[in-house]
């Protein structure tokens, strides 16, 4: 994309972290190891759990989330539920853990998963919930919903978009992280599972290392290399998290706060140039502003005008029932997702957004509408 245009989402490194990059390739260890391990602990801090695992992208975490209980919750063969108003990772991990698909209905403010929509069958066995653009979906609800029901069902908190919002881990069996490129926390790619529970993040470890018991980087700690041994399931996958990415991860970490503050300063700002715009619904207050996504009327025609005039905008999220390969798993109506997202529109928010440039966003957002 031209330097010009002002983009929906930009990541950056601050020098310090580039530094410590190029320490990590003095060092000559590229793959997992002390970086990595120091994320991992650090990582576990902020959020608050007791153990925290990196792996090489959100969509692996999603899947080692289903592998590490597969056997426990008997998923093979069961029901996943989770929105529709999601990117494709929610939903493609069903098909990897031969499981049947469906769909919820959203929230119309939070956009987030509503727990009135879900229905639970015998067949259900895991539900997978998005805190969607960094707002907590009702999981006390949700939770509630699966004891009722007196089932053994999986509960998954997708935390990409809330990294870091308060109370993001409340309820949940287990959690997943993004560190993709456009994520509040972007390292390039990379994520994160988090759990409580020490027998799990083992298990965890040793799946993203193809079930190897014992990584590389751990058969260096002793008094000498240890180079062998053993693998007992055949059912792990080659996902852990690099040192290079760790690094980025410290260093996005260390500003972590400093960058959700300016993330919030445009979204309050926007908020109040467009609140007496009829045609404009602001969103609802989002911790991490992952996107600012407003609904509004004329919205394709809006994007178009706002692209003549240099600033890129997106949609969060087209929903997944809009997808050819997956529009027969809309099972029931979701009359608020086919209505809301229609409507919706992501407008550039980033840490390095120049405040000349959020008010040229706004004035141009307001001249097509006020014009």
């Amino acid at each position: 994309m031209e330097d010009n245009i002002i983009r929906v989402c930009r990541p950056d490194l601050d020098e310090q972290t580039r530094k410590e990059l190029n320490e990590v390739f003095d060092k000559g260890w590229l793959g997992s190891g002390p970086k990595t391990t120091e994320f991992e602990h650090e990582f576990a801090k902020y959020v608050n759990t007791k153990y925290a695992i990196g792996c090489n992208s959100g969509t692996s975490a999603l899947d080692m989330c289903l592998k590490v209980y597969e056997e426990e919750y008997n998923l093979q063969g069961g029901e996943l539920i989770t929105t529709p108003m999601t990117f494709v990772s929610d939903a493609i991990i069903a098909f990897w853990h031969n499981m049947d698909l469906t769909f919820a209905d959203i929230e119309e403010d939070s956009l987030c998963l509503d727990p009135k929509s879900i229905i639970i069958t015998p067949k259900t066995k895991a539900i997978v919930v998005v805190n969607s653009h960094g707002r907590l979906a009702n999981m006390k609800a949700i939770r509630e919903l699966i004891d009722k029901s007196g089932q053994k069902i999986l509960l998954i908190a997708d935390n990409a978009h809330a990294m870091f919002t308060p109370n993001a881990n409340d309820y949940s069996d287990i959690q997943m992280w993004s560190f993709q490129a456009v994520k509040t926390m972007p390292i390039g790619d990379g994520g994160m599972i988090t759990t409580n529970d020490e027998k799990i993040a083992k298990e965890v470890k040793r799946l993203s290392w193809l079930n190897v018991e014992k990584n590389t980087y751990d058969r260096t700690l002793g008094k000498k290399y240890t180079w062998d041994y053993d693998i007992t399931k055949n059912n792990g996958i080659k996902a852990y998290m690099t040192d290079m990415q760790a690094t980025i991860g410290l260093g996005q970490l260390r500003r972590l706060d400093e960058v959700l503050a300016k993330r919030r300063a445009i979204q309050s700002v926007y908020n109040e140039a467009f609140q007496n715009i009829k045609q404009i619904k602001t969103p609802m207050f989002s911790h991490t502003v992952q996107y600012y996504t407003m609904q509004c009327e004329d919205r394709d025609k809006l994007s178009e005008d706002l692209a003549e005039n240099g600033i890129a905008t997106s949609v969060h999220f087209k929903p997944l029932t809009e997808m050819t390969v997956y529009k027969k798993y809309k099972k029931n109506s979701l009359p608020v997702t086919d209505r809301v997202w229609l409507k919706l529109l992501s407008l550039p928010v980033y840490y390095t957004l120049k405040w000349k440039q959020v008010e040229y966003v706004i004035k141009k957002v307001r001249d097509y509408y006020l014009k």
